[in-house]
């Protein structure tokens, strides 16, 4: 499968545990387009009958107890129905210590069958994407550090993730929406769990984008112990994030751009977040087809990673001058606008200045 068309194709922004078929029409209306459910014909149909596509097993997982005959027969049935997104090969087989070996084996014998819907794997951790990411056609990557970790190992996971697969094959960010206390058992020693509040889940959404992302999923919606319209804060939080990845879609769908940068913080002792990484991520974005939120043109990109007030600086990208040669930008604006917030920022020197609260995203541009 190639990545998800950056023009303005489908966009995969999906749910985990929509197991009934009357939870459909609730999650499509929250803005999401696609799901987990089951290889079956009834799931399937209501799923297409509400514009949902499914990601979904054939039947059986990879590893020891992979059954080639269920695999078979469920890529037979299903692998042409227009809801089918992927198969779903195996969740977190590095945290559930199935080889790569049986992964490979298994992804082989799904295409030998040539399906038509691609394959997919998620990993536990990104240290991990080495030796699986690039088993299957698309590789997703699940981290929940709320409260347990610092945030900061959200988007390091992701990147590590990224770094270990082509530059044109898909990666999908799994992001936290349910509270650890649901599952205690899978953190011995753990206590104060919450679920994310909507600035730490809008955080990590913000983040997938920038370490290379492009396509996301949230869990979940009912894991079993955990029900999110239980939880109507969580909820609504969720349902804020997903209604600004549709209003900025072509930004989320935007092309990453190299550009020479420079930053700072004003602050230079708190530069560092707890994995030793860049307490704010900023990214160039160029955005070619664009909406009437997020025009077509160039973006930065930056998130705000940790749970501090931060003051932070960054060089602007040299823009084309108008016989081709690059000019600095500051040469060519005072001012930026940051998208969403009705204001602009000043450009001195080259350099853009801007306050970042705990876990703040900013978006700027277009540039000129």
């Amino acid at each position: 499968m190639a990545a998800p068309d950056r023009a303005g194709g489908f966009y995969p922004l999906g749910l985990y545990g929509v197991n009934a078929t009357n939870d459909l029409p609730i999650v499509k209306a929250a803005g999401f387009n696609l799901v987990t459910g089951p290889a079956e014909r009834r799931y399937l149909d209501a799923a297409a009958a509400h514009g949902l596509k499914v990601l979904t097993p054939p039947d059986t997982a990879a590893g020891p107890e992979f059954d080639p005959a269920r695999a078979q027969e469920a890529i037979r049935r299903f692998d042409r129905h227009p809801a089918l997104w992927a198969w779903y090969l195996i969740d977190e087989p590095d945290f559930n210590q199935v080889p790569p070996e049986q992964v490979r084996q298994a992804q082989r014998f799904v295409k030998s069958l040539r399906p038509s819907k691609p394959t997919a794997l998620v990993l536990f951790q990104g240290a991990q994407s080495r030796y699986y990411a690039n088993l299957a056609d698309i590789t997703m990557i699940d981290r929940y550090p709320v409260p347990w970790l610092p945030l900061a190992n959200f988007g390091q996971h992701v990147q590590m993730t990224r770094l270990a697969l082509p530059a044109r094959k898909p990666l999908v960010a799994v992001i936290q929406a349910f509270d650890w206390s649901s599952c205690p058992e899978l953190l011995p020693g753990e206590a104060n769990f919450r679920p994310p509040a909507f600035e730490e889940m809008r955080c990590m959404t913000y983040e997938a984008l920038a370490r290379g992302a492009n396509g996301l999923f949230y869990f979940a919606y009912d894991s079993g112990a955990w029900k999110i319209r239980e939880h109507p804060e969580t909820w609504a939080a969720l349902k804020r994030v997903v209604a600004e990845i549709n209003d900025r879609r072509p930004l989320f769908q935007a092309e990453p751009r190299w550009w020479p940068k420079l930053h700072r913080f004003a602050d230079s002792k708190r530069r560092f977040n707890a994995a030793l990484e860049s307490s704010v991520t900023s990214c160039l974005l160029r955005v070619r087809r664009g909406n009437g939120v997020v025009p077509a043109g160039d973006y930065v990109l930056a998130v705000n990673n940790t749970d501090q007030t931060h003051t932070y600086s960054f060089t602007l990208p040299p823009t084309p001058g108008v016989v081709g040669k690059a000019v600095s930008t500051s040469q060519a604006v005072s001012r930026i606008g940051v998208l969403g917030e009705d204001r602009e920022v000043p450009v001195q020197g080259g350099w853009v200045t801007d306050d970042f609260g705990p876990y703040a995203v900013r978006v700027f541009g277009p540039l000129p």
